[in-house]
């Protein structure tokens, strides 16, 4: 609030109170946005392209329930399917697009690779409220275009933070709910001033108990960002800053357990010395991430621009347990002595990037080029914290040490050709990527991880698109992808004596598009077909990883529908439907169905303005059944589930109030199970039933 109340007075000297019309011209203004596109557009496609995608913008990322994460908030595009561990939007937060695990999913923050390098996946609890930052997010279904880092096996998702306003603003935000949750956002920004400066800043912090035991969450969040624009190039350094405490909730609980008690939890279960039930009150997960980006454009001549990024991540994390009797020869003391202890696996890494893009593009055509490199080195360690046994325990010294180093470099060219006076649209894409990865050191069941792991990758896509009438085209694409195992897959190959092989997908897609003034309409059919895919068996490990092995053969099949309606002004309906076959193909020809891959997903929503200020949003989303394995196994299977939530707002101007009613149903269902085929155990992650939330937004 102190932010909010103070920033505006900056704003005032810096920007003049002047009208942004009295400083840009309407050609500084496409100028601008050509500059801040061009940053993001290596990895972006557009309705001109042959991809399956969907974009939500600063808007309607706004206007979301407020405790979900960015990835609950995707949870209504077309074959997506998200889930919480902790039964809320808070906390640990998975997506799956297609049935892809979120390993599958490549995700890029101004065009600079999100993911982690090792794990391959994004924790987007590190990076609470991320969507406040954000100016737009696109989501490509299948392969997609060209992106930087992983493979992406399923789903990109492409991120642009938010853009100079040219006014000075000041908003923030306080929010309320179930769970003893609470929000807090404080928003501020100069505004452009005669020379293209402006300053903009922004602090965010969640708290909430969660659902289930142990699910609480302590997250915060800081956002400053730097701009200038000039008569032909622009300019921005970018700062952004997560930090997490949460309760350990990724063991999940058994069947039996949830029919007795649907919110339990047995994260630090321990027994004292009379056998009665304790709980260890520190099992949390802890990290702590800063980002720095530094970003250049430039317009080069006519239609031509080009753009620079350097990135630099900085993480340390760690999680702490307790252990009940547990070997002490296991932490590296020469004793079969057991003891109660508190162990913490820890992490500290560091991620370089940089990237350059250049791109022209005219009525004839487009032609563009870039080339990414990344270096991460990440170190993995473990100490003790208390030992019951051994008061003057060394919390110094590590039981194991490793690291891991993995450089990524790779370049890519792509173009369209557009013929029939942009009629048809022909697309190629060709991408080159070499990582060199190495593993070094002791894990922490003694095995020596030593290794090197390199792999050189062709990336290629091809499409066409025909305008069919005014508002209609077809499609058609090839894409061809590869991937690498990460750093679960080559540990847990190292100690089984297995080998672990990189995958490869192609990626047909075909469908047809119509977009008129008050109707939309889209049809997607897509043939992902697999080899060697790294599918997960169910079992996760003791961090919570999922343990994956290669399949020979195997696919995703579906086709995607999709619509959008604005019936009348003030009336909108949207929905969208996929149908899937998701399979194995066994070595004797017989087809198992791969796990967490519904059959049917399908969303809807519908907006009714009532007044030009009071607005009533109803949406519903259903989930078919599912195997949490790959044994198609009846015992074994997840329900479908529909979830309908509604939202009510009313704006006075300034002030905005919204009210938010999460699964009205009531429905007592599980969006996400793991099975352990060697200790014939599953896990399930119960979701909450009804729920709310109250926010409510002031801007000066």
């Amino acid at each position: 609030m102190a932010l909010a109340a103070l920033l505006p007075l900056c704003a005032g000297l810096m920007a003049q109170n002047l009208d942004d019309s009295d400083i840009f011209s309407v050609k500084d203004k496409q100028l601008h946005s050509a500059l801040d596109s061009i940053v993001v557009s290596a990895s972006r496609v557009d309705a001109k392209s042959p991809v399956a995608f969907s974009e939500m913008d600063k808007r309607q990322l706004g206007v979301q329930n407020p405790s979900s994460s960015l990835v609950m908030m995707l949870n209504l595009q077309p074959s997506v399917v998200s889930m919480n561990e902790g039964g809320t939007g808070l906390g640990y937060s998975k997506v799956r697009v297609r049935g892809s695990d979120p390993t599958r999913m490549n995700v890029t923050l101004n065009g600079i690779t999100y993911n982690d390098a090792e794990s391959q996946e994004v924790f987007w609890v590190n990076l609470p409220s991320l969507s406040s930052m954000l100016e737009s997010a696109q989501l490509q279904r299948g392969v997609g275009g060209s992106t930087n880092g992983v493979g992406a096996f399923g789903s990109s998702l492409n991120l642009q933070t938010a853009i100079p306003q040219t006014k000075p603003y000041a908003e923030f935000d306080l929010c309320g709910g179930s769970f003893y949750t609470a929000m807090a956002g404080v928003r501020a920004g100069t505004g452009r001033s005669r020379h293209g400066f402006s300053l903009d800043l922004g602090y965010n912090y969640n708290r909430t108990e969660g659902y289930i035991r142990n699910a609480f969450a302590r997250l915060h969040s800081v956002n400053v960002a730097g701009s200038w624009y000039g008569s032909r190039s622009s300019a921005k350094l970018i700062y952004i800053h997560g930090r997490q405490r949460t309760g350990i909730t990724w063991n999940g609980i058994s069947k039996e357990q949830m029919e007795s008690d649907r919110r339990y939890n047995p994260a630090g279960e321990y027994h004292d010395a009379d056998g009665n039930v304790c709980y260890y009150d520190n099992e949390t997960d802890n990290y702590m991430q800063h980002i720095v980006q530094g970003i250049y454009s430039l317009c080069l001549a006519e239609n031509l621009y080009g753009s620079a990024t350097l990135n630099y991540t900085r993480g340390d994390g760690w999680y702490e347990q307790f252990k009940e009797s547990a070997k002490l020869k296991k932490y590296g003391y020469d004793t079969d002595t057991r003891s109660n202890l508190v162990r913490m696996k820890q992490m500290a890494n560091n991620f370089y990037a940089g990237n350059l893009n250049l791109k022209y593009e005219t009525w004839r055509g487009m032609a563009q080029a870039g080339v990414n490199y990344s270096l991460y080195d990440g170190d993995h360690f473990g100490t003790l914290k208390w030992v019951e046994t051994m008061p003057e325990v060394d919390t110094k010294r590590h039981y194991y040490d490793n690291n891991g180093l993995k450089k990524d470099l790779s370049a890519y060219v792509k173009g369209a050709l557009y013929l029939m006076d942009g009629g048809l649209n022909i697309y190629t894409d060709a991408q080159w990527r070499r990582i060199r990865y190495r593993l070094s050191g002791m894990e922490d069941d003694y095995y020596q991880l030593d290794s090197d792991h390199p792999y050189d990758f062709f990336n290629g896509k091809a499409g066409v698109t025909l305008r069919t009438g005014a508002h209609g085209n077809v499609y058609a694409s090839a894409a061809l992808a590869h991937k690498e195992p990460c750093r679960s897959d080559l540990k847990d190959a190292i100690v089984s004596g297995r080998e672990v092989r990189p995958e490869r997908l192609l990626d047909y897609e075909f469908g047809y598009r119509f977009n008129a003034e008050r109707l939309a309409f889209a049809v997607n059919c897509y043939l992902m077909e697999y080899k060697d895919q790294l599918v997960a068996t169910g079992k996760l490990s003791e961090d919570g990883y999922m343990i994956k092995d290669n399949i020979a053969q195997s696919y995703r099949r579906g086709v995607e529908v999709s619509a959008g309606w604005q019936a009348l002004k003030s009336l909108r309906f949207d929905a969208n439907s996929t149908f899937s076959l998701n399979k194995i193909v066994n070595g004797d020809g017989a087809l198992t169905d791969l796990m967490l891959s519904p059959g049917y997903v399908g969303a809807f929503s519908a907006s009714w303005d009532a007044t030009n200020r009071l607005n009533l949003t109803l949406t519903d989303k259903v989930v078919g059944s599912q195997y949490f394995d790959n044994s198609s196994n009846p015992e074994h299977k997840l329900p479908a589930y529909n979830v309908l939530n509604m939202a009510i707002s009313y704006d006075f101007g300034k002030i905005k109030i919204a009210a938010f009613a999460n699964n009205l149903l009531n429905a007592k269902y599980v969006a996400d199970a793991w099975y352990d085929y060697e200790w014939d155990e599953c896990g399930y992650f119960p979701a909450a039933p009804f729920n709310g939330m109250v926010k409510l937004s002031v801007k000066l």
